[in-house]
C-alpha cells in the first residue's frame, strides 16, 4: 500500500472543518483502493493534490461527473466552501459505489494477510491469490466484499497499526449485538445488508467520516 503522511492541510481547505474531514476521507480511500498520487515524504493536502487525485479517478473511469465538479471547485478563486463540500461528498459517494478490485487487492492483502482476508471474503486462499494476480476475473460477489473491506481499511489505517487493524475485525462489539465485525462480513449474504452499514459506521467513528459524509 502506498504510504502517505499529511504534513498540513491547505489553509482554504482548513477553513471548513467539514471540507477538511471529507478530503481526508477521500485520501484514506485512495490509499486502500489504489488511486493515491505518488509523493515523496510528507505532503500538503492542497488543491493540486486533490486535482491530481481526481484525475487518477477519471483515468480509471470512476466518479467521472463528481471528479469534474471537484476539479471545477478546486479551480475557483476564492474557494467556495459549499461547492467544495458538495463535490467531495459526490466523489466519496461515487467511489463508495464503485468496486475497484485491481487497486484493492494489494492493500488489503498487505494489511490483513491472505488467511484473514480470504475468511472475510468467504473464498479460499488459493482463489484469493488467483484473483489478486488477475489469473482469474474477480467475481462480482467477491468484488463487493473486497470493496467493503477496502472502505473499512480506509477508516482504520489512520488509527491502528497492521496488528491493531487485524484485531479490529475479531473484537466483539456491543454496537454489533456482541458479534465481531468479521463475523458480520462473513454472514452477510448481500451488500445492502443493514448490519454491514453498522460495521461501516463503527469504523468511520474513528475518523469522523460518519458525521461529515
Amino acid at each position: 500500500m502506498v504510504e502517505l503522511q499529511i504534513a498540513s492541510i491547505d489553509a482554504p481547505l482548513l477553513r471548513s472543518a467539514e471540507a477538511a474531514s471529507l478530503a481526508l476521507s477521500l485520501v484514506g480511500r485512495a490509499q486502500t483502493m489504489g488511486f493515491l498520487p505518488v509523493r515523496e515524504g510528507r505532503v500538503e493536502l492542497d488543491r493540486e493534490f486533490l486535482e491530481e487525485l481526481a484525475e487518477l479517478l477519471r483515468r480509471r473511469g470512476v466518479a467521472l461527473r463528481a471528479t469534474a465538479s471537484l476539479a471545477h471547485a478546486m479551480a475557483a478563486e476564492p474557494l467556495n466552501d459549499a461547492e467544495v463540500i458538495d463535490a467531495l461528498r459526490a466523489t466519496l459517494d461515487a467511489v463508495d459505489a464503485s468496486p475497484h478490485p485491481q487497486g484493492e487487492w494489494a492493500p488489503a492483502r498487505e494489511l490483513l494477510g491472505d488467511e484473514l482476508l480470504a475468511r472475510l471474503l468467504r473464498i479460499s486462499a488459493s482463489s484469493l491469490r488467483r484473483y489478486a494476480a488477475a489469473d482469474r476475473h474477480t467475481p462480482d460477489e467477491v468484488a463487493w466484499r473486497l470493496h467493503l473491506v477496502a472502505r473499512l481499511l480506509a477508516s482504520l489505517v489512520g488509527s491502528y497499526n497492521d496488528y491493531g487493524i487485524r484485531r479490529w475485525f475479531d473484537r466483539r462489539r456491543r454496537a454489533l449485538d456482541g458479534v465481531t465485525p468479521g463475523e458480520v462480513l462473513e454472514r452477510a449474504e448481500a451488500e445492502d445488508d443493514e448490519r454491514l452499514e453498522r460495521v461501516l459506521a463503527l469504523a468511520e467513528q474513528l475518523t469522523g467520516a460518519g458525521a461529515a459524509a
